[in-house]
C-alpha cells in the first residue's frame, strides 16, 4: 500500500491534545486495510520522525440519521503513535512559526559561537605576532650595540696605531742618530791615530 494512502488525517480533540503534550502520543485516522508495520513506515517516511510504538483501535460503522433518512457512519481505524522524546510532529501553523523562530535563534547562537571561537583564535594569533615583533625589535636593538662596540674598538685601535706611529718614526731617527754617533766615534780614533806623531820608542 502507498504511504500517502495509509495516513488519512490527524485526530485533533481535547483528549488527543492532552496525550500529545503529556506523553508525546499522536492520534491518526488510518486506512482500515493498513497494519502496524505500514503505519510505522508511513509516519517515519512522511514526518521524518522516530516511532517507538504503534497501537491500533478499530471502530465499526455506526447507525446515523439525517432527518427522515437513516444510514450508517463509516468504520474508522485509529492509530496511537508513540514518538521518541526528541521527535515532534508539527500540526498547527503557530507551532511551525515557533519552530522557525527557534531555528533562527539556534543559527544566530551558532554564528556567535563561531565568531567567538574565531575571535579567540585571532587573539592568540595576534599575541604570537606581537611576541615575534618584540623579538625582532630586541634583535634589532641588540645589533647596533654590538656594532657600536666594534666601531669603538676599531676607533681605539686606530687611535692607538696613530699614537704609536710617531714613536716608531722617532725610534728609527734615534737609531740613525746613534749609528752616526757610533760611526763618528769609530772614525775619530782612527783619525787621531793617524794624526799622532811618531814617538821615539816607536822609531827605535
Amino acid at each position: 500500500m502507498n504511504f500517502n494512502q495509509v495516513i488519512k488525517y490527524p485526530i485533533l480533540t481535547e483528549k488527543t491534545e492532552n496525550l500529545r503534550s503529556a506523553k508525546n502520543l499522536y492520534t491518526f485516522a488510518v486506512d482500515v486495510r493498513s497494519n502496524k508495520v505500514e503505519i510505522r513506515q508511513a509516519i517515519e517516511f512522511i514526518f521524518d520522525v522516530k516511532v517507538l510504538d504503534v497501537r491500533v483501535v478499530n471502530y465499526d460503522k455506526k447507525a446515523a440519521s439525517l432527518g427522515r433518512s437513516k444510514g450508517f457512519k463509516p468504520a474508522v481505524k485509529k492509530a496511537y503513535v508513540q514518538l521518541d522524546e526528541k521527535s515532534k510532529i508539527i500540526l498547527y501553523q503557530e507551532e511551525a512559526e515557533a519552530a522557525k523562530k527557534q531555528a533562527k535563534l539556534a543559527e544566530k547562537e551558532a554564528k556567535k559561537a563561531q565568531s567567538s571561537e574565531m575571535s579567540e583564535a585571532e587573539k592568540k594569533a595576534a599575541k604570537k605576532i606581537a611576541k615575534a615583533a618584540e623579538a625582532k625589535t630586541k634583535k634589532v636593538e641588540n645589533k647596533p650595540k654590538s656594532e657600536t662596540k666594534v666601531k669603538e674598538v676599531k676607533e681605539t685601535k686606530v687611535v692607538s696605531e696613530k699614537k704609536e706611529e710617531p714613536k716608531k718614526a722617532s725610534e728609527p731617527a734615534k737609531k740613525t742618530a746613534t749609528s752616526k754617533a757610533k760611526t763618528n766615534s769609530s772614525e775619530t780614533p782612527k783619525k787621531q791615530a793617524v794624526k799622532k806623531p811618531a814617538t821615539k820608542k816607536e822609531t827605535k
